[in-house]
């Protein structure tokens, strides 16, 4: 698609909680028109329809034929066919993490993407908090070594159908991969079911071609909320916290201060509070899939990146299930 003044048009499938937070803030937005709707509940999307003063489509085909770009907010396993249908009527695509269930439908759903000439957007919307942004911007003047994420909540029985791993860690892992965008070496992982019978805590250490590290915990059984990310660099030690939204870094120096008299105090670093701008992630996220269609802007979590975090999900998933080899 070329440059346009127009607004694109979009429209969303899924009316759940995350679904609704996509109609709120597409809302918003004055690159986006959002023209419409779809939920199987009807009820639930003429409620919604009617908030927002959109249309409730009876079906995905009639959404897809009325808009330029769907959001595709749907239970996972849904993914695969809503995309691939979406991408085959010439809709833009952007779905919800994880991209789909398996490797397979996840290729399709490039494939199809490819095929139509459509952008495709994966929403880690992590990738897009300002703390992580400016992460980003950081680490590209820096030696990276390692890095540990730790991501930890109380158990919700909201989910229950899917793994930990894919559920909160996978928000790490598509960090860890824009960070470091090379193969894996080894990776061990060990892991517990404990409300669920899936996955509730999981561990994994991940060692990079390069050497790189990377350890990530998860967690749906931990009564406080954490979301954090330690980075160790060649000259600084960086400190994200995703919920305050904050970047601190710990620099070495020699400095000296002479007081004048005669203890002298010095200092062994410097810590820096980077200032964090204060945008929505679904905000900063939509605009970026916008400025990829529009202007033909790179797309960061683009169906490659999407791919391969539930590549790096599923490895865990197995090392946990095989006894942590």
């Amino acid at each position: 698609m070329t440059a346009s003044k127009n607004p694109l048009k979009v429209g969303v499938l899924g009316t759940g909680s995350m679904g609704r937070n996509h109609l709120r803030v597409l809302s918003t937005m004055p690159q986006f028109d959002l023209v419409g709707c779809y939920d199987p509940n009807v009820e639930v999307c003429t409620q919604y329809a009617s908030q927002y003063a959109i249309q409730a489509f009876d079906s995905p085909e009639q959404l897809f034929a009325s808009v330029d770009v769907a959001h595709i907010v749907t239970p996972s396993p849904l993914h695969r066919e809503l995309a691939v249908r979406a991408a085959q009527q010439g809709c833009h695509v952007l779905v919800e993490k994880p991209l789909a269930i398996t490797i397979s439908d996840a290729q399709e759903i490039i494939e199809a993407c490819d095929t139509a000439g459509v952008q495709l957007c994966v929403g880690h919307v992590e990738r897009f908090n300002p703390a992580i942004s400016s992460l980003m911007n950081i680490i590209e003047s820096e030696k990276l070594i390692s890095a540990d994420f730790r991501r930890m909540i109380p158990f919700y029985a909201r989910v229950s159908d899917t793994s930990v791993v894919m559920d909160l860690m996978i928000h790490d892992v598509d960090v860890i991969n824009s960070l470091c965008n090379e193969p894996i070496r080894k990776l061990s992982a060990q892991g517990a079911c404990v409300f669920t019978d899936k996955i509730d805590y999981a561990q994994a250490l991940i060692t990079f071609e390069s050497g790189k590290l990377a350890s990530l915990t998860a967690s749906r059984v931990t009564e406080s909320k954490i979301r954090c990310a330690q980075i160790n660099a060649q000259n600084a030690f960086i400190d994200v916290d995703y919920l305050a939204r904050t970047v601190e870094i710990s620099r070495k120096t020699n400095f000296a201060l002479d007081v004048g008299y005669p203890v002298q105090y010095t200092q062994e670093n410097i810590v820096e509070k980077v200032f964090v701008p204060m945008e929505e992630p679904l905000r900063a996220e939509f605009s970026h899939f916008a400025d990829a269609i529009v202007h033909g802007a790179p797309l960061g979590p683009s169906g490659i990146m999407g791919k391969r975090a539930l590549e790096v999900c599923q490895l865990i998933e197995q090392a946990i299930l095989d006894g942590g080899v």
